[in-house]
């Protein structure tokens, strides 16, 4: 689950539900296993950086730009919002509709620019945004006719919009009007907020919104949009505001989502704003996000085998493929008295074989392995005989007991990289060693509990093999 972290800001309800949001919201197992992959380019948290990674996103991905016909084609429409026995869900009013394409008479259904194309400074009539699947939405003819070009605006009151069927019956309320504005019915406000979002975020030019292309659209798809043109407020900041009241009071449904999995089975691309929710706030509302890990297909360990003396340490690092997947893994080693590994780093203990193994912490079925082959190291080296000697001097018998147990430890790894003829020669130091360890042992062993035992700091290496 993606969380979001508060920055400092106010804006009244909006604070509020920006928080609750993270708490109540989590993502489908539907939109979990159909969509993770498609959001892995995205590495921003918050603000213009995510909202044009969002925007490259949406654009390069966005293979087919569907015609207007196509928007009235009951094969295409009765799978971006279907209801049941065939039919199509009306937008607005959230009823059933009849699926019959009648070339808008009243009771039946027409195109409705959710963004309406006369508030869009002439960026679509019948083309890009303005046939977009994602945009484009089934809606009762009279409530299309009634809605007009009015901008969306929260107020109280105002005139109820019905959608009535071709006998005139009233059917069910579709939204609100007051002036020259019109208010969706709270059921469907968190809908048309995130419609709104999907075309600011896409049909901008990618240089208002931080992106870096438009992708595979016509250059003249492309161009300026601002939330006041469509939304009636103040300034772009109160519309913002708005619009995330209206998308946190009314989160995404089944509906939105199925709607998502088959635009993106026609023409390439998904709304992020029905996926990731959490999204907008990190974008609009001061918050911010963080990335959900994307499981890798693969690991690669590097190197894949080793080959060291006892007392040598390497270092194996992961690759995961693909390189934007999430590369944390859990360490573990077949025989831990011949290596020890910890964050990749291999410590050799002892003569023998074993294999270090690397499991992603994203999906655990995915792993990598490296040999490793220890051997004594022989001889007498001057330099590895004198480490371990000046490790034997720096032996703490005093302070805590954490303190001298890692001063304990350090003279046991050097003592592990001595040959045999090394040890033999250093008789003397090996002897001073194994009285601090006994002391060492004698001290800890008179604690009564576990938890002051642990607070020791005891290494539980030196003593086994010295004590």
């Amino acid at each position: 689950m993606r969380t979001i972290s508060k920055k400092l800001f106010s804006v009244g309800l909006v604070s509020v539900m920006v928080c609750l949001f993270a708490v109540t919201w989590a993502p489908s197992p539907r939109r979990a296993d159909a969509a993770a992959d498609y959001y892995a380019p995205i590495t921003a948290t918050e603000g213009t950086a995510l909202l044009g990674q969002i925007h490259d996103l949406i654009t390069t991905t966005h293979t087919k730009y569907t015609s207007y016909d196509d928007c009235k084609n009951p094969t295409y429409v009765k799978r971006t919002d279907p209801a049941p026995n065939g039919q199509l869900m009306e937008f607005y009013a959230q009823a059933e509709l009849s699926s019959s394409w009648q070339s808008g008479k009243s009771g039946t259904w027409n195109r409705e620019h959710v963004w309406c194309q006369s508030l869009s400074n002439g960026l679509w009539g019948t083309s890009g945004g303005g046939s977009d699947l994602l945009h484009i939405r089934p809606t009762e003819s009279r409530v299309n006719s009634t809605r007009n070009n009015d901008k969306y605006a929260e107020f109280s009151g105002g005139t109820e919009v019905w959608y009535r069927d071709a006998s005139n019956k009233q059917i069910a309320v579709a939204g609100y009007t007051m002036g020259s504005r019109f208010m969706p019915i709270d059921t469907a406000k968190g809908d048309v907020a995130r419609v709104v979002m999907y075309v600011y975020t896409h049909y901008n030019t990618y240089s208002n919104v931080g992106g870096s292309t438009n992708g595979k659209g016509n250059s003249g798809y492309f161009g300026t949009l601002k939330f006041t043109n469509v939304i009636s407020a103040a300034n772009e900041q109160a519309a913002a505001e708005l619009l995330l009241e209206w998308h946190m009071s009314d989160p995404p449904d089944d509906l939105e989502r199925a709607r998502n999995e088959a635009a993106e089975d026609i023409q390439g691309n998904r709304n992020p704003f029905v996926d990731h929710p959490e999204y907008a706030a990190a974008i609009w509302g001061g918050g911010s996000v963080t990335p959900e890990p994307v499981a890798p297909d693969s690991l690669k360990l590097s190197p894949a085998s080793l080959s060291m003396t006892v007392g040598e340490t390497a270092l194996l690092t992961v690759s995961p493929t693909p390189a934007t997947a999430d590369g944390s893994v859990e360490w573990s080693v077949s025989d831990g008295g011949v290596v020890s590994v910890s964050d990749g780093k291999v410590t050799a203990l002892s003569e023998g074989t074993a294999t270090v193994t690397a499991v992603s912490k994203a999906d655990p079925s995915v792993k990598a392995a490296a040999q490793v082959t220890v051997v004594k190291p022989s001889g007498v080296d001057r330099a590895r005989l004198e480490a371990f000697r000046i490790a034997v001097a720096n032996i703490k018998t005093e302070g805590s007991l954490t303190v001298r147990a890692a001063s304990l430890n350090k003279a046991y790894l050097a003592y592990l990289a001595l040959s045999d003829e090394e040890r033999a020669e250093a008789e003397q130091d090996v002897s001073r060693m194994r009285e601090a360890v006994d002391a060492y042992n004698e001290l800890v062993g008179g604690y009564n509990g576990e938890a002051e035992r642990a607070e020791s700091g005891a290494v539980g290496g030196f003593a086994a093999f010295l004590g």
